[in-house]
């Protein structure tokens, strides 16, 4: 029996962008995220560029739970929820057991691993 797999919604926050468009745009013109990253030259590190996201976290996540996040796991979080809300799902979809919701990440900020 051959299983199917079906992708619904999406949610990204990157350094070309914060949402599914604005990324997309990014990419069609071109747009680099890659800029000189003060912190990293304050800490010392070799390399002084970074792809960092721009967002504010205290505008989608809420404080309480906000406190206990690494940045990584915030920006997770936004995308995991912009991916629900972009594929339509309820609460009771999301917690089928037959609804999964994969998350990808290209590695966590240098200051979270200090």
């Amino acid at each position: 029996m051959t299983k199917r797999v079906v992708i619904t919604g999406l949610g990204i926050v990157s350094c070309l962008g914060n949402d599914l468009a604005t990324v997309a745009a990014s990419l069609r013109n071109g747009t680099s995220g890659i800029t000189t990253d003060q912190t990293s030259i304050e800490m010392g590190l070799r390399s002084h560029v970074s792809g960092r996201p721009t967002i504010d976290f205290n505008d989608h996540i809420d404080r309480k739970q906000l406190r206990f996040m690494a940045d990584a796991a915030a920006y997770a979080f936004i995308a995991m929820e912009q991916a629900i809300r972009d594929a339509g799902l309820s609460d009771d979809q999301v917690s089928n057991v037959r609804t999964g919701i994969i998350a990808g990440s290209g590695g966590a900020s240098a200051a979270s691993q200090t």
